[in-house]
């Protein structure tokens, strides 16, 4: 059975890693969740996921 999960890698400077690093501890969750969320905020924001899941970002629609 194939997995339904992908890995991805990504680089990044040392100076957004470090910010990176302390809002996370900060937050209590890991770089992984965080990056989650982040690309499902922008894959939102471009209209590539459907209205609960915007709302489940807690992202508004435009026309409220």
């Amino acid at each position: 059975m194939k997995s339904k999960v992908k890995q991805l890698g990504i680089r990044v400077d040392i100076e957004l890693y470090n910010i990176l690093k302390k809002v996370v501890e900060v937050r209590g969750e890991g770089i992984s969740s965080f990056g989650r969320r982040a690309i499902k905020k922008e894959l939102a924001r471009l209209n590539y996921l459907s209205e609960d899941e915007k709302k489940a970002l807690g992202l508004r629609d435009d026309n409220d």
